[in-house]
């Protein structure tokens, strides 16, 4: 489980690109855009998810996508980063084209796929309609340069001139059949408009004939703009450009515009014949484009461009620049200053920026300094030194309030790995509490880094080979002597080797591992006793309970095998255990079965005798580390005798952990504790 998923979550969903983040092979968070993308009323309708599942069955070039699929996340995990083509299903059947960039990163020391998913069907489909656009651009070139043809033809040769003027006619119908078309006289005043031209303009034919042909001028077309065309003009040559003109209801649009003097027997020119193609479409996705890939609030190049960039650019440098307690700002003043304060910034960052040095922002309070060609590292350096000094120098006034930003920065150079290098340079400068931090393989983070990845890769083959081992450990009935057993869970290397869950427990609550790690023990617990006539414990975490198909798969287990009413569940005592309703629900639904339960490690740290008379527990398991010094410690004795005096008030036995002498376990017998565990009886065995 990823520690901080609220700050991630703030992130992604603020990000207008669909973001999902993905483990081993299956999905386990996604952002709100993921919403509208894939048709689903909540994110968790994604998770544990294969890419599959959300694809039609074959993609465009007849592989299996569930085949593909596993190719691009194999390819990713080796190589780091890929971009690929990908037909997606949405859970309302459609189907559509999108672009898929995947991204190994670490969240929380936690190795996960980010994918950055754009549906790019309608750029597809724009890009086919420019297609057809251009070549109907080339035809009608082409017709124009034939009336050039067959003017010239006319002033040479008079006994051609019927001949050619029935050619003109042809191709004035045809273009105007496909063009927007007008014709004005020596002073620009209307003279003719064909349908096309009336039904893009927005006016009747009567409101433009007549009119000087400024009514459909822009304000934004620049006055040097027409300055150059008339000069063409008059120089008798044909004037081509794109043209911003204006609409009748004051819209927009651009016409890919060929205009032609036209001129007597004489050579004088008599009039003008425009001819025009209306590429609104063509500016329409530049403007789309620009938005895909710009930051709203700062306008600078945003994420998506940031890592078209990095693919692209040869033998890059990376700073990522992060503002100080940012958050701090937000929940003190308000996201609008946050936001007056990240313009500010990037305004800032601007005076940085040269032929070699790209400025962006990736997310949040999070920017960056791409370096490329001759630009040297130690110039990087240098200039991440400068903003830090500049940001010590000069505060940001924001309204009538003066703030101090100071930033940190994590550097590295070229490598295939650079943005991760990067991200843990800037984890490392924040942790030693540095300005600036330039990525070193030695860097203590970097090797738990390695380790993590090393060990989630450990987990993942126990799990596929059958390696989570339960192993077992006696409970003795002070009194009776009669033996029962808690169950263990360890996991075994392909070298032999146990490791306990000390070693890799938290790490496979991080890599979202650990419910399955659970249930292979709730189902081995279950299968081993399931013919033995004996009393065994199994022991369930608060992330157990909150997970529902965790206590399904239990209570469906300890049902099938009809182990229920020998089972006792351990709940690990754990700060706001209290708290969590679902623990008292678990327990009555536990108690229906005939199961009974204790509460783990009681006594230390988080200890609350009020919730332990609400929860309706049947034993107190007293935390071991009480237990092995009981003997020596006088007040660890009497902390002990309290727990066991309220547990005999309540009617609840109690277990003592930890016996590892007889020293203690006297002790243990004298204080009137119903049951002892430890070396002194039994070392944990594998249960096979």
């Amino acid at each position: 489980m990823i520690k901080n998923i609220s700050y991630y979550e703030n992130i992604f969903d603020n990000i207008s690109e669909v973001i999902l983040l993905m483990e081993g092979q299956f999905f386990i968070y996604a952002n709100l855009s993921a919403l509208t993308l894939f048709e689903v009323d909540s994110k968790e309708e994604l998770y544990l998810l294969h890419p599959s599942q959300l694809s039609p069955q074959y993609q465009p070039d007849g592989e299996l996508s569930s085949i593909e699929a596993n190719k691009n996340i194999e390819f990713c995990y080796k190589n780091g980063e890929h971009s690929f083509e990908w037909l997606i299903k949405s859970f309302k059947d459609k189907t559509f084209l999108t672009e898929v960039h995947i991204k190994r990163i670490i969240l929380d020391d936690k190795e996960v796929l980010l994918h950055t998913i754009k549906n790019i069907e309608p750029i597809k489909n724009l890009e086919k309609e420019l297609k057809k656009q251009k070549l109907e651009l080339e035809q009608k070139e082409s017709y124009i340069q034939k009336i050039n043809e067959t003017i010239l033809l006319s002033n040479e040769d008079n006994k051609n001139l019927l001949e050619s003027l029935v050619l003109l006619d042809e191709y004035k119908k045809a273009l105007d059949e496909s063009s927007i078309v007008s014709k004005t006289d020596l002073n620009g005043i209307i003279t003719y408009v064909n349908d096309n031209f009336c039904q893009t303009s927005g006016y009747t034919k009567e409101e433009l004939i007549g009119k000087n042909h400024n009514i459909i001028r822009h304000p934004d077309t620049k006055k040097d703009f027409f300055t150059q065309l008339w000069n063409t003009l008059n120089q008798k040559k044909t004037f081509k450009g794109i043209i911003k003109n204006r609409k009748k209801n004051g819209q927009s649009y651009y016409v890919d515009s060929t205009i032609i003097p036209i001129l007597d027997t004489n050579n004088n020119i008599v009039e003008y014949i425009a001819i025009r193609n209306d590429v609104t479409s063509l500016f329409e996705k530049d403007e789309l484009i620009y938005e895909q890939f710009t930051d709203e609030l700062t306008s600078l190049p945003n994420r998506q461009r940031f890592l078209n960039d990095l693919k692209n650019c040869t033998s890059p440098k990376l700073a990522l620049i992060n503002l100080d307690r940012f958050k701090d700002i937000n929940n003190s003043y308000g996201i609008e200053i946050g936001d007056k304060i990240l313009k500010s910034f990037a305004k800032r960052l601007s005076i940085f920026k040269s032929t070699n040095l790209n400025i962006y922002r990736i997310s949040g309070d999070i920017f960056a300094f791409m370096a490329f060609g001759n630009f040297k590292i130690d110039e990087l350096h240098k200039t991440c030194k400068n903003l830090n000094t500049l940001c010590d120098r000069e505060s940001f006034k924001i309204d009538e309030d003066s703030f101090d930003i100071s930033v940190t920065i994590g550097i590295s150079d070229y490598h295939e790995k650079l943005l991760t290098h990067t991200e843990i340079a800037l984890y490392w400068a924040k942790k030693i509490n540095i300005d600036i931090a330039i990525f070193d393989e030695e860097m203590p983070f970097y090797k738990d880094l390695k380790r993590n990845i090393e060990l989630t890769k450990e987990i993942k083959q126990a799990l596929k080979d059958d390696n989570i081992l339960i192993y077992g450990q006696k409970i003795i009935n002070n009194k009776t002597k009669e033996v029962k057993y808690e169950t263990l869970m360890r996991m075994k290397l392909p070298n032999g080797k146990i490791l306990s869950p000390f070693v890799f427990l938290e790490h496979a609550k991080r890599a979202r591992l650990y419910p399955l790690m659970t249930k292979k023990i709730i189902e081995k617990s279950c299968e081993y006793f399931k013919d033995k006539n004996m009393v065994f414990s199994i022991n369930l975490m608060i992330e157990d309970i909150k997970n529902e198909k965790t206590i399904n798969f239990l209570f469906s287990k300890l049902i099938e095998t009809n182990v229920a009413n020998r089972v006792v569940l351990e709940i690990v005592e754990s700060e706001g255990i209290e708290k969590f309703e679902e623990v008292g629900d678990f327990i009555r639904k536990a108690k229906s079965l005939g199961c009974r339960v204790a509460i783990d490690d009681f006594g230390t740290g988080y200890s609350n005798f009020e919730y332990i008379i609400k929860l309706n527990v049947d034993f107190l398991k007293i935390d071991g580390s009480l237990i092995k010094n009981i003997h020596v410690n006088e007040n660890i004795r009497l902390t002990v005798l309290t727990i066991v005096n309220f547990a005999k008030v309540l009617g609840l036995k109690t277990v003592a952990e930890f016996v590892h002498c007889k020293e203690v376990q006297d002790i243990v017998e004298s204080l009137g504790i119903d049951f002892s565990q430890g070396y002194l009886f039994h070392e944990p065995e594998h249960l096979k």
